[in-house]
């Protein structure tokens, strides 16, 4: 019997397709998603393509210790790179980093570090593969919401934003930020060569998943790449619903909660919370 055991170190990479046939594929795009938005972004894509084949995980230490199930089966977190020939397209699912910073709240000083390393290390492979263009994709909650993506170049570039999007720019100390992962990887890859932008949808409330078609329909403008936009809609129809119905439900909560308050300012125990 083997002894053998799976190992993950700080960055561990699993090869599901040759490289060096995917260097000769010569695919020019690669759309990411990291947060929760662009994760269900690069999901619904993903499986909208016939012809989408997974090109590797990547499994470290620093994703939180979960796992995840797809269907009746549970893997170790990981993160994935896949591919269709047909449609000249890389799809990155970033869902360890995605989970890093909502599992350790602020992040440590290793964990800061190993984002850049990280980052780094899919740029060289962006590189290797002849990756000339990079979108990543996320979502802002705005004052005022007003259905519009706000996009992000991270070099000089006369590419046309999609209609009715808003190109993002520094204005004084009210400057617009974009943190983690979203910004470190087209960062240090437009550094390096490599087009990069980032398209961030409004969201209506916290987990609008709404906001993960409009931000596709902007990549879909904006890099050329056909994309079924109705089958988009059609696979992610079941998870908008259930989201919106718990967003329904805890707005719902907190209404009851607000009515437990008395006109005397008296404290109603509601469970095991203390509502003024």
């Amino acid at each position: 019997m083997s002894t053998d055991v799976f190992e993950v170190s700080d960055l561990t990479l699993l090869w599901d397709v040759d490289r060096e046939l995917l260097k000769r594929l010569r695919i020019p795009i690669m759309v990411a998603g990291f947060k929760i938005t662009g994760n269900a972004a690069t999901y619904y894509l993903k499986e909208s393509i016939e012809d989408a084949e997974r090109a590797f995980r990547l499994y470290s230490h620093f994703f939180p210790p979960v796992t995840t199930v797809d269907g009746d089966k549970f893997s170790i977190i990981h993160e994935e790179l896949w591919f269709s020939r047909t449609k000249h397209l890389y799809i990155y699912r970033g869902e360890g980093t995605e989970r890093l910073q909502g599992y350790r709240g602020v992040l440590s000083p290793d964990a800061s570090a190993f984002l850049y390393k990280y980052a780094m290390n899919l740029v060289r492979i962006c590189k290797d593969l002849g990756i000339r263009e990079i979108y990543t994709l996320g979502s802002v909650t705005p004052v005022r919401y007003e259905g519009a993506v706000h996009v992000a170049f991270y070099s000089d570039s006369h590419k046309k934003i999609p209609e009715g999007a808003r190109r993002i720019e520094r204005r004084g100390v009210d400057a617009f930020f974009i943190e983690g992962e979203d910004a470190l990887l087209p960062g240090f890859a437009s550094a390096s060569g490599i087009e990069c932008y980032t398209l961030m949808a409004e969201e209506r409330h916290f987990l609008d998943l709404r906001a993960s078609i409009t931000a596709l329909e902007a990549f879909r403008e904006m890099s050329g790449i056909d994309i079924d936009m109705e089958k988009v809609r059609k696979i992610a129809k079941s998870d908008i619903e259930q989201f919106e119905k718990r967003i329904k439900e805890y707005q719902r909560r907190l209404m009851d909660s607000s009515s437990a308050t008395t006109g005397t300012g008296e404290r109603h125990r509601i469970g095991s919370s203390i509502y003024l």
